[in-house]
């Protein structure tokens, strides 16, 4: 049985991360449309936050820790085409970091905004609106990033590393975990865990 590319691992993640934006958003533009007190409603789509920011959060921790860092190597050591790589990883390596902390900070805004509607008993017409425009702002930079990571990033990779380092990336990925290593203990666990994607 062959054993799954690195790279194919992370664009499932990218994959699962869009369906579930997708799905919240429709659950924030439900909240957000709610006529009648939605004290329940709003700590439901909080815990759906909360989660997918911790999501985002071991997803990126697994591209900085387990994938950039085999790129910066390679570009060091000047390997075969790293001159033009080089030059180009560390313009975008700069940009995919601006989008990973973008994209963390808006999803730790829609959790907030989601309690304070929760505290407040439902959300009012300048809070609905405040959450439907920070959600279609995390969709769409979602959407970009995982765009440019798949179509770009991610086939210079998978033509510029060499198979060792393929297969060091994908050790640091199992090193790292994934989400689906998230349990009660959240991100903490991680570290101990390892992941199951190269299974």
């Amino acid at each position: 049985m062959s054993v799954k590319s690195p790279f194919e691992d992370l664009r499932e993640e990218h994959a699962a991360l869009l369906r579930e934006m997708q799905d919240l958003h429709s659950s924030v533009r439900g909240l957000a449309g709610a006529e009648t007190s939605s004290l329940g409603g709003a700590g439901v789509v909080r815990d759906e936050l909360e989660m997918f920011r911790r999501r985002l959060r071991v997803h990126f921790r697994r591209e900085e820790e387990g994938l950039f860092p085999e790129a910066r190597r390679m570009v060091s050591e000047g390997a075969k085409g790293a001159d033009v790589f080089g030059s180009f990883f560390a313009e975008e390596a700069e940009d995919d970091m601006s989008a990973h902390a973008a994209l963390a900070s808006r999803a730790e805004e829609m959790v907030q905004l989601t309690s304070e509607i929760e505290d407040a008993g439902g959300a009012d017409e300048g809070s609905a609106r405040k959450l439907l425009a920070l959600s279609n702002l995390t969709a769409g930079l979602l959407q970009r990033h995982a765009a440019k990571e798949d179509s770009l990033i991610f086939p210079m990779l998978e033509k510029s590393l060499t198979q060792e380092q393929v297969d060091d990336v994908r050790s640091r990925l199992h090193q790292i975990g994934s989400d689906r290593d998230l349990g009660a203990e959240g991100e903490e666990g991680l570290g101990q865990l390892g992941g199951d994607s190269d299974s």
